[in-house]
């Protein structure tokens, strides 16, 4: 997939598209022959005739949208080569038009088969098409994913759900660190690997996650002169919570969960974490390394580090971010949460990997196989609600919901299915379930105020897969 347009990136605010022309000036064939401020100025002369003309100075944040709407413009469609379903795709459109979702990707699974799949709207304004294959970050759909590759360890020998993290943790150097003479909560000993794959290890929510957020600069209370790792953010996790409750004992929905899971999977495989998950956990399932894989950090839409297929991310948010990177965070500047105001590596476990809606498809079908490919216990774990539920009043294994080894489970007419959402300020999914059909959309856009992406699609795609017929 591109990069977008081949001469500038885009910004866009009220007046809707604008041109950032820093980008036109990095390019190497554009700045021969041309001081930095001949060209700069020579691009503002040569945009004159354009309705709107923005300097540099006066750019938001790249990609932060004060709206976006798609008027009586077309929504480029991408089609795979699934059979196609024309009430599903405008239930779609007719959705982005209305709120100005930007991109998505969508898949739709019945029994162990992908039966759809296509992409929808922009992967990068102005005209980059989000392909069916383009793989967003979508936020907590990454701990359906985490799971499953820690599942893996456990079928191949290498983890025991009722292990104790701690230990686990400190054989790759991890260990709890305070600041401030803060003593470490003595419960955070009796955490299972269970405990975090159903948010049940009494981490409040609060607890770090990620390198940075307003109140929690992991770099700067840890004395850090490098960007805060998932170790990093770890160790000052679990050096400086208080547990909410006792281990095992209540759900109580926390990301650090899942980060630190990361690291246990790292304990265990012996290699980092996006390696397990695209060399040895995803095959496994038929997903291959370009359809999930971790987001890199990235500083700007154009930066290197961003996936081959993975899109730019936009959110209409006010919100303002200072860097994750240490030596810029005291200048001041802010950006927009995609672009050093999310530090994606430090939280991938829990929202931090990249997924396209038909890999996620391809999970879904596999559990719903009969061959999946984990193990008759590993899915036994996914389908046992953990012990608190029995101690709810009216909970009812048959009929109720619960939340396990990453996944919301509900049974119905005697089957198990599968959900999810996940959402940050710039991106957005849900994996839901309706009229027999699993349903998976992804999105490189949000919305700043409710309804955010993931309910939006998840609400019209409930609603279209018990309308459309699907074969």
């Amino acid at each position: 997939m591109g990069r977008g347009d081949p001469v500038g990136q885009w910004c866009l605010n009220r007046s809707q598209m604008r041109w950032n022309l820093m980008a036109i000036m990095e390019r190497e064939d554009c700045k021969a022959g041309f001081t930095r401020r001949e060209f700069f100025l020579g691009a503002i002369v040569a945009a004159s005739a354009a309705p709107v003309i923005l300097l540099a100075a006066d750019a938001p944040p790249c990609g932060l949208l004060d709206s976006f709407t798609w008027g009586d413009r077309q929504i480029p469609v991408s089609d795979s080569r699934l059979p196609a379903n024309r009430a599903i795709d405008d239930a779609i459109l007719a959705a982005m038009r209305e709120y100005g979702v930007v991109g998505c990707g969508v898949s739709i699974v019945r029994g162990d088969a992908l039966i759809y799949a296509k992409g929808f709207g922009f992967a990068e304004l102005p005209h980059t098409s989000f392909l069916p294959t383009a793989a967003t970050r979508c936020g907590s759909l990454a701990k359906p994913v985490t799971a499953l590759a820690a599942l893996q360890l456990r079928d191949q020998g290498k983890l025991d759900l009722d292990a104790e993290v701690v230990p686990i943790l400190r054989e790759v150097g991890i260990v709890p660190r305070p600041i401030r003479g803060h003593r470490v909560d003595e419960r955070i000993a009796a955490i299972k690997v269970r405990h975090l794959m159903d948010h049940t290890s009494g981490l409040p929510n609060e607890t770090t996650y990620t390198a940075w957020r307003p109140g929690v600069n992991v770099a700067a209370r840890q004395r850090l002169e490098h960007v805060a790792t998932g170790a990093d953010v770890v160790a000052d996790g679990l050096g400086n919570a208080r547990l909410h409750a006792e281990p095992g004992a209540k759900f109580e929905y926390a990301n650090a969960n899942f980060v630190i899971l990361a690291r246990v999977i790292e304990a265990r495989a012996k290699m980092p974490f996006n390696a397990f998950l695209t060399e040895v956990a995803m095959p496994r399932f038929g997903v291959g390394p370009r359809e999930i894989y971790v987001s890199q950090n990235q500083l700007s839409p154009d930066s290197k580090q961003r996936g081959r297929n993975e899109p730019a991310y936009y959110q209409t948010s006010g919100d303002r971010f200072v860097s994750f990177v240490p030596t810029e965070e005291a200048h001041g500047t802010v950006y927009a949460e995609a672009y050093r105001g999310y530090a994606t590596q430090a939280s991938d476990g829990a929202g931090g990997i990249a997924c396209a809606a038909p890999g996620l498809g391809k999970l879904l079908a596999n559990l719903h196989s009969e061959r999946p490919a984990l193990s008759k216990d590993a899915i036994a774990e996914i389908l046992t609600p953990p012990e608190h539920y029995t101690r709810e009043p009216g909970f009812d294994r048959a009929t109720s919901t619960f939340y396990s080894k990453g996944f919301n489970v509900r049974f119905s007419d005697g089957r198990a299915w599968f959900s999810h959402s996940g959402m940050t300020q710039h991106c957005g999914g849900v994996i839901g379930h309706n009229a027999g059909c699993q349903y998976v959309a992804v999105s490189n856009w949000n919305n700043a105020h409710s309804p955010y992406v993931d309910v939006i699609l998840g609400r019209v795609l409930k609603a279209a897969v018990a309308k459309a017929p699907l074969d």
